[in-house]
This record gives structure tokens, sequence and C-alpha cells, in this order.
């Protein structure tokens, strides 16, 4: 009898030990699950917290440029909206504002507000549906200064004349029609050139609902020779002269020209419509980061479109 009770007191052993087991893992799970459900309403909770702390920023940025359409009817680099802010506690922000400050999390805060119309917008290339040839020659300039391929320009000119909803409006088969282009990055629809050279282009232009000038008060020295068909020195030069003096009107750049050159309205103005508003918010270790288009006309102002951005975009640019 001891010979045949040893094997059935191990087996009894044996299943007890996987019935341990088995339960140390179920119970496991369910902690982890519950752990996870945790986690994940936490993390939506705080980026729902982010995401009205920076509507709350978006606000704020229209607030400023309201304020500064009292004040001047140029826009420049040394106005309070291109200062940027930074990374700062928003209970801190708050408290010196003389607001309470006690219920909201512990949150810092970083943005900045961007010029739009800084850069080369694409949409002038064809604003009524068929290429505009001052726009294109001075987009072509700006392609040669960055060393694309030759093609790239009318590629990109005749994709925006192609997508134009004026093109779309005449066209019996509008079904048919091209997709429209409403950000930079369905540029690459136009084929692998321009994907390809849109990451050298992405920094010198941009796609705003409408055709705008290039404001050259904060252009870069590649856009300004460009738009006004001058070499880089003389662009270079404008610069300069801007840091000493703004340029209230289009008469302070003609003046530091060579002679014959002359300014096109459609393609350079010392004033801005849109703006783009970048912001982060970073909540224990969450950082969610968007960016809005503003449009502005003198003192109103409207959010054009929001969308998530990654969050080292709102850092101010070194230099």
């Amino acid at each position: 009898m001891s010979g045949t009770t040893s094997p059935q007191r191990g087996a009894a052993l044996i299943t007890a030990m996987l019935i341990a087991a088995l339960a140390a893992v179920m119970v496991s799970g369910m902690f982890w699950s519950q752990w996870s459900a945790i986690a994940r309403e936490q993390t939506a909770r705080e980026q729902t917290q982010a995401r009205w702390i920076l509507r709350g920023a978006i606000d704020w940025a229209r607030l400023i440029l309201r304020e500064d359409a009292r004040n001047s009817t140029a826009d420049y680099l040394g106005e309070p909206w291109s200062v940027p802010l930074a990374e700062a506690r928003l209970s801190t922000f708050l408290a010196a504002r003389g607001q309470d400050s006690a219920s909201l999390p512990d949150a810092w805060l970083e943005g900045r507000i961007v010029d739009a119309q800084s850069r080369f917008n694409l949409r002038d290339l064809a604003p009524a549906g068929t290429v505009d040839p001052q726009a294109l020659a001075a987009f072509q300039r700006l392609c040669a200064a960055l060393q694309l391929p030759p093609g790239v320009a009318a590629d990109i000119a005749n994709g925006m004349a192609a997508s134009s909803p004026f093109r779309a409006s005449t066209q019996s088969n509008v079904a048919n029609s091209p997709l429209p282009l409403q950000q930079l990055q369905d540029l690459v629809r136009l084929g692998p050139g321009v994907a390809q050279a849109l990451p050298k282009l992405a920094p010198e232009v941009t796609l705003l609902p409408q055709a705008t000038p290039v404001n050259a008060n904060t252009a870069s020295p590649l856009v300004l020779a460009a738009v006004l068909g001058v070499d880089a020195d003389t662009a270079q030069s404008l610069v300069e002269a801007r840091k000493r003096a703004y340029f209230r009107n289009l008469g302070d750049i003609s003046t530091l020209l060579p002679q014959g050159a002359t300014v096109n309205p459609q393609l350079v103005s010392v004033a801005t419509g849109y703006f783009d508003a970048i912001a982060r918010v970073r909540i224990d270790k969450l950082e969610y980061a968007e960016r809005a288009l503003i449009q502005r006309a003198g003192l109103f102002s409207q959010v054009v479109r929001i969308q998530r951005v990654p969050p080292w975009l709102a850092a101010a640019p070194e230099g």
C-alpha cells in the first residue's frame, strides 16, 4: 500500500502546485489588466487636460495678434507676438495673472507664434486655376537656390493648377478631378521627384487656404531673393536693413533695391494675415503639442485648422 500511496501523494502535490501556479497567473493577469485600464484612463485624462490647456494657449495667441493689429499695420520680428514663450509652469504663469490654479494639474507650457507668410505660399502658383507666370518664375528661382531638379517647380505649379477649386468648378466631370492639395505632405501625390524634394523645400514654403504675398519683414534671404528677383547679397542686405528699421511699406523696400528692380505687390508685402501658433504642454511624462493656423483680418481672427505635431516643433529655433 505504501508503494501505491507515494506516487498518488506526489501526483496530488504536483496538481496542487499547478493549480497554485495557474491561480497566480490568473491573479497577476487580473492585476495587469486592472493596471492597464487605470493607465489608459490616466493617459486619456491627461490628453484631455492637455488639449484644453492648448486651446487656452491658442486663444491667448489670438489675443496677442489682435492687440498687435491695434498698434501697427506692418508685422515684423521685433513685435511681442514674435517672442517665444519658454517652458514655464502653468500654475506660476496663472498666479502672476491673479488666477486660481489650485485645481489644475502640474503642467508646463511652451510655445511660439510664427509668421506663416514668411515662407513662399504655393497657392500663389495658380490662384485662379491657371499657372501664374510671375509666381512660377519666383518659385523656380527658389528651387534653383535650393539646388532642386529643374522640373520640380513646374510639376508643383501644374499640380496646384490641376487641384485648384476654380479648375474643378469648370470641369464637367468633377468626380475625376484631382484631390485638393491642402497641406505640404499632400504634395507627395505629385510624383517621386516632388516627394524627394519636399524635405529641402518644406522650410521655405507653405500652403495656405488662399494666395498671399511674402512678408518681407520676416522672410528668409532665400525667399526674399526669389520673390524680389535679386541676388543673394542684395537679399542679405535687406535682412540687415530691416533689423535696423522694419519695412513700413513697399516703398521702403524699393529704395534698397538695385536700379531697375521692382516690387510685385502680389508676391511681396510688409504685413501678414496668417500665423502659426505652436504650443506644447507637458503633464508628468505626457508631452502633447498642437499647431493652429490663425487667420487675422483687422481685429478679427479665426482658427482655420488645428493639428497635432511633434513636441519639438514648439521649441524656438536656435539662432
